[in-house]
């Protein structure tokens, strides 16, 4: 079965839901090469998005110390 994925932008993307998930319109999954591979909650999603966060703002601050 394919569902389709909003990443953010606004644009449905297809993904292959993996046979032992269930998902609904509104549920958070992580997609890996076009397959939906686990389920999350909500908390969990947020997390995510925290270390990802985290993340660019370590990357952005190494870059800029390594251009002075």
């Amino acid at each position: 079965m394919i569902a389709l994925v909003d990443f953010g932008n606004g644009e449905p993307t297809p993904a292959l839901i993996n046979a032992n998930e269930e998902v609904r319109e509104g549920d958070y999954v992580i997609v890996s090469y076009g397959m939906i591979i686990q389920k999350i909650s909500e908390k969990e999603y947020l997390e995510l998005l925290n270390y990802e966060r985290q993340i660019r703002e370590l990357s952005l601050a190494s870059l800029s110390r390594q251009d002075k």
